[in-house]
């Protein structure tokens, strides 16, 4: 009995928590500190809706970018140093952001952390692979998944500490991001389990008509999700709710999303079919609720409890789901998934910039809800 006990430490200690760490930062800092702290880098910098969601879609390019790079990085070095180059750039792009002085620079720097979630992510794929038995393995990756969750449950109060000095906020971030980096380096294997399962990876091999529904619905959930993580807080100032209440709104969502690490129970007793297709409907719902009472604080936080709980559970669902269509490669199949969500992702915010002022946050909140919506029919088969 007290090898097994041995071994659930080790994999927490190894794996969940600092994996679950290293997506906080990158995803959660890196990544969505952008939207929380837009409202205040758009008035000191003079920075228009459409350019700060050029700039949001710039951060999604480097991502896609990332994400075809750490195939490659994973597959000839190991997972340990594509987790020490996130945690390289997350801190790096952060910092450029703390000391802009303009938009090309705070351009720059959202790309460069933008560029660290999609390092961070796909390599946990076959960390979790390696380290844990297969049992453990759907609990230890929605609780890497919900990762997400902490870091915007962190971020928030920092930015309600701070107040309008954003650039302290970004610093902060970089601090957590260098603490966090080193013990996820230290903790990280030098090998995946899979470096002596050789695959030729090709265009066929990524895109086939298992992968398909998996592929197509990351697009559609990205497309969608993407509005609200650029731009709900900005909806909700217009809408007349304060700074700090605002952010307040942003932190719970985090808080909602760390509900996703119990998921993987879920899906084993609901089946990966009903829980992906009830957590899509209810993204959908959450964004169609901030768009409607956007003014109205008690349904907002409502919106942002039901968007952080099921963006996170949609991910990590997506995440089960490509272990068993790419169980040759987990991080090369998972870094396909993320491919997919980032092209969403690199149209969502730059479409909503430019309509926004067109058609208002109302309508433009509803056509991402319509999007994530169509990822209904796009669901896992049948089956637990």
């Amino acid at each position: 009995m007290g090898k097994p006990l041995v071994r659930e430490r080790t994999g927490v200690s190894r794996v969940v928590l600092p994996g679950a760490a290293m997506i906080a930062v990158t995803f959660g800092l890196a990544r969505y500190g952008y939207g929380l702290l837009l409202p205040d880098m758009q008035s000191e910098l003079r920075m228009s809706a459409d350019t700060a969601g050029l700039i949001s879609s710039g951060a999604y390019v480097s991502y896609l970018v990332a994400n075809f790079a750490v195939v490659w990085l994973t597959v000839r070095f190991g997972p340990r140093w594509a987790v020490g180059a996130a945690a390289g750039l997350a801190s790096t792009g952060m910092a450029l952001v703390a000391v802009a002085d303009g938009v090309v620079l705070l351009a720059a720097g959202v790309m460069v952390a933008g560029a660290a979630a999609g390092l961070a992510f796909p390599p946990y794929a076959d960390i979790v692979d390696a380290e844990l038995p297969e049992g453990r393995r759907a609990l230890a990756w929605s609780t890497i998944s919900s990762g997400t969750g902490w870091g915007v449950a962190i971020a928030g109060p920092i930015a309600v500490v701070t107040g309008q000095d954003w650039r302290s906020a970004w610093w902060v971030f970089v601090a957590v991001a260098v603490g966090v980096g080193w013990l996820a380096v230290r903790r990280a294997p030098s090998r995946g389990a899979t470096a002596d399962r050789p695959i030729q990876l090709s265009w066929s091999w990524f895109v086939c008509p298992r992968s398909g529904p998996l592929l197509a619905s990351a697009v559609l959930v990205g497309l969608g999700s993407a509005v609200w993580w650029a731009f709900s807080v900005d909806a909700m100032r217009q809408a007349g709710i304060s700074a700090t209440s605002a952010r307040i709104v942003y932190a719970v969502c985090g808080a909602a999303s760390l509900l996703a690490s119990l998921t993987g129970k879920v899906f084993q007793w609901l089946g990966l079919r009903t829980g992906f297709m009830i957590s899509v409907a209810l993204l959908a719902a959450a964004l169609v609720l901030l768009g409607t009472g956007t003014a109205r604080l008690p349904l907002v936080v409502i919106a942002a409890v039901l968007f952080g709980a099921s963006y996170a559970a949609v991910v990590a669902a997506q995440g089960l789901w490509s272990s068993t269509v790419f169980a040759e490669r987990p991080s090369a199949g998972l870094a396909a998934v993320n491919t997919a969500l980032t092209i969403g992702t690199i149209i969502g915010p730059a479409v909503a910039g430019a309509l926004v002022g067109q058609v208002g946050y109302p309508s433009v909140l509803a056509a991402a809800a319509a999007c994530c919506a169509l990822g209904l029919v796009c669901a896992p088969p049948r089956g637990k």
